[in-house]
């Protein structure tokens, strides 16, 4: 499944704003429905986060993967999301339940807006 860009922010074609994308691969399959619940969630308190320029999501649910791609304005409004609850609080339920999960930032022009998490992927 593919979510579509859902844009926040026009961004200045000229602008240096940061990227990021994140995996998250379940231990179990009992774990999915919890992922899917606190996706929700996240999609809310990013619905209200300054500085988050856009985002897509991506599942692959009978392999129990997931990744998000994110652009925002600048690393402090990152990592004021990061650092927020219900992410934080979620981040830390769900560590021990994955098999695998990271997150890596890097460098984006706001002319690469819209991202989508294959073009992520290749720059980390």
């Amino acid at each position: 499944m593919e979510f579509a860009w859902q844009s926040f922010v026009e961004p200045d074609p000229e602008s240096e704003l940061q990227g990021v994308v994140g995996y998250l691969q379940p231990s179990r399959y009992r774990t999915v429905p919890r992922v899917l619940w606190h996706t929700r969630e996240i999609e809310a308190q990013l619905a209200e986060s300054g500085g988050l320029v856009g985002y897509a999501l991506r599942a692959k649910l009978p392999q129990k993967k997931f990744w998000a791609v994110a652009a925002w304005e600048s690393d402090e409004s990152l990592q004021r999301f990061v650092e927020s609850d219900p992410h934080a609080e979620i981040r830390t339920t769900l560590e021990r339940a994955m098999k695998e999960s990271w997150f890596q930032r890097f460098d984006v022009s706001g002319e690469e807006v819209p991202l989508n998490v294959d073009e992520a992927l290749e720059r980390v």
